[in-house]
């Protein structure tokens, strides 16, 4: 052990290798390519809704699939801005577009309250599984994306950036299969469309942060 500073920090400092930043644009083009890959494969094995294919659009739907396309976008932005911290940085941008998409399930119920309508009923919960578990299936790309750029990087949330990562890819999985979903109705849209949303966030939650601390 020596006492001389210099040579204590080459000692320290001699093994280090260079470490390329990593490129914001590069992983927010991943994301956004997951999601366009994700989207083209629903559309690929189930098909497209035949309003879209006939140039129609419903009112509600494009409110609710934007909201979650928006949601779905700014959180994939959070948690690659949370893989290179910094001094300042600001991880709350996506917090008003999941404030929006709140509005969702919270119409639903006042909806069905309303309208004295069951929201489990045999035929709509057969059909919101279906959603639920083909729009969960859709959001494993995105999440594979995000999952491996956080390892590459130094989130110091890690708990935050897992569930951030579930919300991302939850809210892209779901808007690529809306693309399919003929379902307009925003009751189901508002239970089981924000449920595929829920499921990957506490899946993010719970499996994620294992795996990006450092």
């Amino acid at each position: 052990m020596t006492n001389n500073p210099d040579t204590l920090i080459a000692n320290l400092v001699g093994d280090l290798k260079p470490v390329k930043p990593l490129s914001f644009a590069k992983g927010l083009g991943y994301s956004l390519a997951a999601a366009a890959v994700s989207a083209l494969m629903v559309i690929m094995v189930f098909g497209m809704r035949a309003d879209l294919m006939a140039g129609q659009f419903d009112p509600v739907f494009l409110i609710a699939t934007g909201l979650f396309l928006v949601l779905g976008i700014a959180a994939a932005v959070t948690v690659i801005v949370m893989s290179r911290p910094q001094v300042g940085s600001d991880h709350g941008g996506w917090i008003w577009s999941a404030a929006m998409v709140a509005l969702l399930p919270v119409a639903a119920m006042i909806v069905s309250l309303g309208s004295g309508r069951a929201m489990l009923s045999g035929d709509s919960l057969t059909h919101g599984l279906e959603c639920l578990i083909i729009g969960g299936g859709a959001s494993l790309l995105v999440f594979a994306i995000l999952v491996g750029w956080l390892r590459k990087g130094a989130p110091t949330s890690p708990d935050r950036a897992g569930l951030l990562t579930g919300v991302a890819a939850g809210s892209l999985g779901i808007f690529a299969f809306s693309l399919h979903c003929a379902d307009n109705d925003i009751v189901h849209i508002g239970l089981w469309h924000s449920a595929v949303l829920l499921l990957m966030a506490g899946l993010g939650r719970a499996v994620v942060p294992p795996l990006v601390r450092w």
